[in-house]
């Protein structure tokens, strides 16, 4: 919604939007409307928090029981964030899965003229081959979907037509089914559900029973199937993990005699069935040769005829076409331009409106309609006025990030010095609100918001104001009157000793080593490893040179946060986190001390130290401490480090390491306990 000047600005500007996109969502939600409102409530909360240090999602359902926030308030907001495209479509062909949003970023008019004639082109050659595959399925018979039943030879019973005892749900998500559809028993209520098939038999005599199901992982592997003929009752188990061995679909039972009539039937139950128990029809084949009950029992096939000669030579020419086809796709799609770049990002709805109060926050009872709007509380002069064509999103943006604002520059401020002290001026860093904590200092906090604005919001310059002063130079020394008075250091009379966040441990080990890449800019996944962002969570993760990056630059995927950072307590992803925890716990130490990352960096940097072999032991001791502690060793710590690697030399040499490997492990071993030390991990 921004002016731009550039295609790198505009690309800034699109790119910028997926803030709003990357919160966690339930996409599989069946009531669009709930997910897009679910979807919105997380917008408001996450911009809330972030921005205003407010806690809003209270009001999705009622006024705030503690800040002056009424719920006309959440949902002028709600109207803003309703208007704005943050789901889309669809995922996987599933009608039920909802798709996040992505934009097309810009590029170059010619590269953009060569992306529509490759995808015009593309998108003819796949109606040729989509037309020539549906006549190639005519003629072969029909589709394996939805198939038609009376197509079917012998005596089909479909589950429309089955006896069901307990609940059973109708499907169409497999997409490979006969009929209508089929039914599952939703993974519930093992033992009590049931379906029957009884068929009509016109004749009696001996019958392959077959039972259709879509086979899928997640259904059960061992489904028990009771087939009542004259020979009595027989169970056969059904593993339906795996689609059926004839034609996809069926799986054969075995044979049976059966009277003629409606006497016997086939019984499919969930008892002892662990997973989804699936199930679509039942396929009566009749096995006696009688040639008027085989007339009568048996459809005919749509190749049968005077003219099935022609037919398939019809079939083979469409299966050439088709295979051809699908060739000349694979060769132009090798030579297609390079697609253009997607990002996460928002859009606008095309029809932006106003939301009403949802009574309890049920979307499905709503009143009143509010006008898009902000916070009445924090809105000084009058409202800015929404345009009825957009979402509000830029008005949002600028009411923001106005001079007049009370929160939003306080916030930030509050923020950053959090980040520099360890604690804010206000504590609880995304709550100003009654249920925050008060602010230790409210003058400075209020000095410090007006500079910040008037230094036109540059962070740069108000960290560098802070970081010159007085306040921020003082060291962490203790003294024991003054944490008499103020034990919490409320009053900053030192400077807060606290641990390395999760991030900066790793970035240490990594410069300390001299293997960091300070590379800036550019992607973080490109080079990225692509099982490392598969669901499966048991894929080895190899190690990439993109690792080495700054770990502001480390991919973070939800469900494999790298093991160096979730140890030191890094926040979920999914969450807005403020406060990060700090813990102490045994997991940490073990990190340290078994951690093929730590382990490998530990020799690298021996490697590092021994590689000048002017040095003395006692000089490359001191130079190591100055690396990891910021500080010279004293003289007992150098004669403590010293004897220890002479030692672990002469163990390593007994064990029949040569003298070069003997060194390198002994270094290697006294770099990785600085590593695990207390003192290397604490900022003082």
């Amino acid at each position: 919604l921004l002016p731009f000047d550039n295609d790198e600005e505009r690309t800034q500007n699109i790119v910028a939007t997926g803030f709003l996109v990357m919160g966690a969502k339930m996409l599989s939600e069946r009531d669009k409307e709930k997910l897009r409102m679910d979807v919105v409530d997380e917008q408001i909360d996450v911009t809330g928090r972030a921005f205003m240090g407010m806690t809003l999602g209270c009001a999705r359902c009622h006024d705030h029981k503690f800040d002056p926030i009424p719920m006309s308030d959440y949902y002028a907001l709600a109207g803003i964030f309703r208007s704005t495209e943050t789901v889309h479509g669809n995922r996987l062909n599933n009608q039920f899965v909802s798709g996040w949003m992505t934009r097309p970023l810009p590029v170059k008019p010619e590269h953009a003229a060569a992306i529509k004639k490759y995808e015009s082109d593309l998108a003819k050659l796949e109606k040729s081959l989509n037309d020539a595959s549906e006549t190639l399925k005519k003629q072969q018979g029909g589709t394996k979907q939805q198939r038609d039943l009376e197509e079917l030879a012998g005596i089909v019973v479909d589950d429309a037509r089955a006896q069901k005892t307990g609940e059973w749900k109708e499907s169409v998500f497999s997409k490979n089914y006969l009929g209508v559809g089929y039914v599952h028993d939703m993974n519930e209520g093992q033992g009590k559900k049931s379906i029957r098939f009884t068929p009509d038999l016109p004749a009696a005599g001996k019958y392959e029973v077959r039972f259709a199901f879509p086979g899928s992982k997640g259904r059960a592997n061992r489904v028990p199937v009771t087939i009542h003929s004259l020979q009595g009752a027989k169970t056969v188990y059904v593993d339906q993990t795996k689609s059926g061995s004839i034609n996809g679909m069926f799986t054969s039972l075995g044979t049976f005699e059966f009277a003629a009539g409606d006497v016997g039937f086939v019984e499919i139950s969930n008892k002892g069935a662990f997973g989804y128990v699936v199930v679509d029809a039942v396929q009566f084949l009749p096995q006696f040769k009688l040639p008027k009950q085989r007339e009568v029992l048996v459809a005919k096939k749509p190749t049968d005829g005077a003219d099935s000669a022609a037919k398939a030579r019809e079939v083979a020419m469409l299966q050439a076409r088709v295979k051809k086809l699908k060739e000349e796709i694979n060769a132009f799609k090798e030579n297609a331009p390079p697609p253009a770049p997607m990002a996460l990002a928002v859009g606008e709805q095309p029809d932006p409106a106003d939301y009403r109060i949802a009574r309890r926050g049920n979307i499905h009872q709503l009143g009143d309609k509010v006008d898009r709007g902000f916070l009445t509380i924090a809105t000084l002069k009058e409202q800015p006025e929404v345009s009825p064509q957009q979402s509000g999103r830029l008005e949002l943006a600028n009411w923001l990030s106005q001079s007049q604002n009370p929160l939003t520059s306080r916030v930030m401020v509050n923020r950053i010095w959090k980040h520099l002290f360890g604690n804010g001026l206000v504590r609880s860093v995304d709550n100003f609100g009654h249920l925050g904590e008060q602010p230790t200092h409210p003058e400075l906090l209020d000095y410090l918001a007006q500079r910040f604005i008037a230094e036109g919001w540059s962070m740069k310059t108000l960290i560098r104001e802070i970081m010159v002063s007085n306040t921020y130079r003082m060291s962490s020394d203790f003294s024991d009157e003054r944490y008499q008075k103020d034990p919490g250091n409320h009053l900053v009379w030192r400077m807060n000793r606290r641990r390395l966040s999760a991030e900066k441990i790793r970035d240490a080990v990594l410069s300390i080593s001299g293997k960091l890449d300070l590379q800036q800019g550019g992607s973080s996944v490109a080079h990225y490893p692509e099982q490392a962002i598969s669901p499966n969570r048991n894929k080895k993760v190899d190690q990439n040179p993109s690792e080495f990056r700054r770990s502001i630059y480390l991919p973070i995927v939800r469900g494999n946060v790298p093991a160096a950072l979730t140890v030191f307590d890094f926040p979920a992803p999914e969450m807005l986190v403020g406060n990060r925890p700090v813990t102490t716990v045994p997991a940490q130490a073990l990190f340290m001390m078994n951690s093929p990352f730590v382990v490998s960096q530990a020799e690298q940097t021996a490697s590092k130290l021994l590689s000048d072999t002017q040095q003395s032991d006692h000089q490359r001791v001191s130079r190591l401490y100055q690396a990891c502690l910021g500080r010279d060793a004293t003289a007992a710590e150098q004669t403590e480090a010293v004897q220890y690697i002479d030692a672990l030399k002469q163990q390593n040499a007994k064990e029949n390491a040569d003298p070069k490997t003997a060194t390198q492990k002994a270094w290697a071993s006294y770099c990785q306990i600085l590593f695990a030390s207390t003192e290397f991990r604490f900022l003082n």
